[in-house]
Order: C-alpha cells, then structure tokens, then sequence
C-alpha cells in the first residue's frame, strides 16, 4: 500500500493514421488533422499501465498531451480507457518542435501542474519514432527513468519493479517520481464500455500555453528546435499473395525454401 493517494501522469499523443500521413514538403513536418489522426499506440498501453496502478493503489490519472485543438480527442480516449482528468498543451508557437523541445516543454507543463508520483509515456510515437521523449522528460525534471517493465510493485514511497535487461530480468528499486516507459509488451489494453465512451466527454479539459509554462518564443517550435528535417519521403507497404501448388510435403519444402530465401530462416 502506498502513504497517500498517488497522482500519476500519463503523457499521450495524436499521431497521424500512417496510411493516411501527410507531409509539408518545405518544412518536412508532418500535416496534422482531426480526420486523419489517431491514439499513438504505445500510449494506449502507458494509460493501461496508469489504470492498472490505480486498481491496484487508488491513484488519480491524468492524461496529458502535446498539440492543436483537435488533439483533445485523444485526451477524450484517454478519459474512455480510464483517465481521471484531461490537460491540453496547445500554443501555436510550439507547433513543429522536435522530439528534444517536446519532451522540455512536456516537462515544464509537468512542473506548472506540480504534485506527481509517476509520469508514464509510450516508449515511442509511429510518426516519429524517435523513442526519446520519455528520456527528455527525465532529464529536465532530473528524475530516473525505467523501460521494459514486466512487473512492478508500489510501497512506502518507493517502486520495486523486475524489468527485461537483454535476455535476463533484473530487479530495480526506484525512488518516486520517476518516468515508466510502456509498449505492448508492457500488458493489454482493455476496450472501453460504451458507458465509459459516453462519459468522457463530461471531462473538463484544462489547458497550459507558453504562458503558463514560461520561456521565450524562440525556444520552441522550429525555431528552437536542434533537428533539421533534410528530406521527407511517403511511401507505402503493399502485399502479395502467392499461392503454393503441389503434396503438403513439397508445400512444405517450397515454403522452408522460400523463407531462407529471404533469410527469415537462419537454418
């Protein structure tokens, strides 16, 4: 059991539909709309994770997210899987920022909000994949950070979790706050009640600016932003079928041929 009720912040992302992504050809930043965008997927499993603590402990979950107006309606599903409370940080001076003034001005927004136990993020967002956000906001708030989890336990102002390290478990004692990475490795998302779905959107949605989070205009967005696009390039996976003839045994053969052929089979 913990001391006290825990408050966990879960940081979550619209990203766009990758079949559906577009892209602004002279900045290289990807185009973002309501229609085309979705719940980046390893952060379903960091609100699980979030939801799963608060069964277990009692916590308050808030979801926060980065972007546009329209990205409320991720906090929205967030709020259906089982968040408490809703935090939009929209200003159009941080539209275009890069993986690194993302994660500072998530940090920020963290520390204008204050009290917290546990910050959860996905480990990485499909229209970036950069995988560092969830370290950015560790870094500025100087807090530990640990990913690959399997299990974790909570007491007594400290976290006790066994983690994935290469091909062995460890076990990590951690002192909170710290920062948790999620994936699909980290557990299953439940589907939300139609009950769920139609609550919330009762939640209020608070929302932070540059002015509430502090800094001058020139640290953010493109402006403050350390990563040049080069080139951008949309492309798409396509599939095809082919269908195998002859005895299951030569079936069989034909197949094992082929999946050594594109060195799927390493023997």
């Amino acid at each position: 059991m913990t001391d006290k009720e825990m408050n966990i912040l879960v940081c979550v992302k619209q990203v766009p539909d990758s079949h559906k992504a577009k892209i602004d050809r002279k900045t290289g930043v990807l185009l973002r709309t309501a229609d085309d965008s979705v719940m980046n997927p390893d952060d379903a499993h960091a609100i699980e994770l979030a939801v799963s603590l608060k069964e277990r402990y009692g916590a308050s979950v808030v979801a926060m997210t980065m972007g546009p107006e329209h990205a409320t309606d991720v906090l929205y599903e967030a709020c259906a899987l089982g968040a408490d409370h809703a935090v939009l940080v929209s200003d159009a001076r941080f539209a275009g920022s890069d993986s690194y003034v993302t994660g500072k001005i998530l940090a920020r927004s963290i520390k204008h909000l204050g009290d917290y136990d546990l910050i959860i993020t996905g480990v990485e967002a499909i229209d970036g994949s950069t995988a560092s956000v969830g370290y950015h906001i560790a870094e500025y708030l100087d807090i530990p950070l640990v990913r690959q989890i399997n299990k974790i336990d909570i007491a007594q102002g400290h976290a006790r979790l066994e983690r994935l390290y290469g091909h062995e478990y460890q076990q990590v004692k951690v002192k909170l706050p710290f920062v948790m990475c999620a994936d699909k490795e980290t557990n299953e998302v439940r589907f939300p009640t139609l009950s769920d779905i139609s609550r919330c959107y009762e939640k209020h949605i608070h929302r932070l600016s540059m002015e509430n989070i502090g800094g001058k205009e020139e640290e953010y967005g493109l402006a403050g932003s350390p990563t040049i696009v080069v080139s951008s390039e949309s492309f798409s996976h396509s599939r095809a079928r082919e269908k195998i003839e002859g005895t299951p045994e030569e079936k069989a053969d034909h197949l094992i041929h082929e999946l050594k052929r594109h060195d799927i089979l390493k023997y």
